[in-house]
């Protein structure tokens, strides 16, 4: 299920990428497809540390 919106949001339509372009702030926004699977195990596994932990 995380594949599948890591997918959909790190392939951004022509408008997207037009804004990107017109704006470069806006690329603090852009998802890296690959970065962003590597990060959410971690992200996923430092959260369920910290709720049981507190």
């Amino acid at each position: 299920m995380v594949t599948g919106a890591v997918w959909t949001h790190a392939r951004p339509s022509a408008a997207m990428l037009a804004a990107f372009e017109a704006d470069p702030s806006l690329e603090a926004l852009r998802m890296d497809f690959t970065a962003t699977l590597e990060e959410m195990p971690a992200t996923l596994i430092a959260g369920t540390l910290a709720r049981t932990e507190g």
